[in-house]
């Protein structure tokens, strides 16, 4: 499961009252900046009790150090979403995305924000 408290620290899970489910989801488009990388992604509302429709929202990583990303098939986004888990690690954050397809995705960096688009 994903670290809870760096989630609940964000502007979208304040607005929500709780941190959002990042399971089943999808990822339409990935933005690298610099040092900042943005995922957009799209919440389904049927795995979120806290949404009353689909949300897209950006998940913006700073201090991004490292990251692989793939996909096998693109057919209306960049994946779907199997989970989403962010773990910390020393002075870090690893996030671990993994598609319906298998393939494990890694990012390291240091902070996070989401907000709704």
């Amino acid at each position: 499961m994903y670290e809870l408290d760096v989630i609940k620290k964000t502007a979208l899970a304040k607005q929500l009252g709780g941190p959002p489910v990042f399971h089943e989801g999808r990822l339409h488009a990935v933005h690298i900046d610099k040092d900042h990388m943005a995922l957009d992604i799209m919440l389904l509302s049927q795995n979120n009790p806290l949404l009353n429709d689909d949300a897209r929202v950006t998940l913006r990583l700073n201090n991004l150090q490292a990251f692989t990303l793939k996909t096998r098939r693109m057919v209306n986004s960049v994946f779907i979403i199997h989970d989403l888990d962010i773990r910390k690690e020393g002075e870090v954050l690893r996030l671990i995305l993994e598609s319906t397809q298998g393939d494990m995705n890694e990012i390291v960096f240091e902070s996070i924000e989401l907000v709704e688009r």
